[in-house]
């Protein structure tokens, strides 16, 4: 947490959860994705909607085996690659065990 009390992301889960996002785009869009990055505009760029958006959520908790708190997830969140690997990165869901 910062002084303000925002979380901040650990940079190297954000870096894999950016390259995951990447990796799993033309899965989602069902088509070739080429030189994604954490600026790549989401919907503007990629043309993603919104049942994509929801998709590429669901698929990142499974294959980085974790689980994403969804509560705050809006609109905003799915600008870009970045956006939305900064909202997953501070809003996994820590195991209970």
């Amino acid at each position: 947490m910062t002084e303000t009390g925002t979380a901040v992301a650990d940079p190297v889960f954000r870096g894999q959860v950016v390259d995951t996002i990447c990796d799993l785009l033309p899965d989602v869009l069902k088509r070739d994705v080429t030189g994604a990055t954490a600026d790549t505009t989401l919907m503007t760029d990629l043309g993603m909607s919104s049942t994509a958006a929801l998709e590429i959520v669901l698929l990142l908790e499974e294959r980085l085996e974790i689980e994403i708190s969804v509560e705050e997830l809006g609109r905003e969140h799915f600008d870009t690659v970045g956006t939305l690997a900064d909202y997953v990165s501070v809003n996994v869901i820590a195991d209970e065990e």
